[in-house]
């Protein structure tokens, strides 16, 4: 499929042609509508109106999500990502990984945690002259 779309907020420049293959992503739920007896559920796009069975304990789902392979895409964890609209402002630059000497350091360097270490410390000359 391929049609002409516009890329911008106007202006002849804005259209070119678009090969791209589009994919519909939709999170589809399986299972009977409504209380299933397994505990609280969204009955609605959002709002606490919409939470039903509230009092029910909770227990294994008896419905599922099925959500389609176009839909899944890989972790962005540690990854620059975008949100919003556009702008500057809307850009999270990823955290990088440290290096494993990095991270040897890391682990070296903590200061005791436990009582038991504190105690030591403090006893066995723990601080700096």
């Amino acid at each position: 499929m391929s049609t002409e779309v516009s890329h911008g907020r106007g202006g002849a420049g804005n259209f070119k042609h678009d090969d791209t293959e589009y994919v519909d992503g939709e999170v589809v739920r399986t299972g009977a509508v409504g209380s299933h007896g397994d505990g609280a559920y969204s009955s609605g796009r959002g709002g606490a109106g919409n939470i039903a069975d509230v009092g029910t304990p909770a227990t294994d789902r008896k419905d599922q999500d099925i959500i389609p392979e176009t839909a899944v895409r890989p972790s962005q964890d540690g990854r620059d990502y975008h949100t919003g609209r556009g702008g500057a402002g809307n850009a999270v630059p990823g955290t990088p990984e440290p290096k494993p000497e990095e991270q040897e350091n890391l682990v070296s360097n903590k200061t005791p945690v436990g009582l038991a270490d504190k105690l030591k410390s403090k006893l066995f000359g723990g601080h700096k002259k």
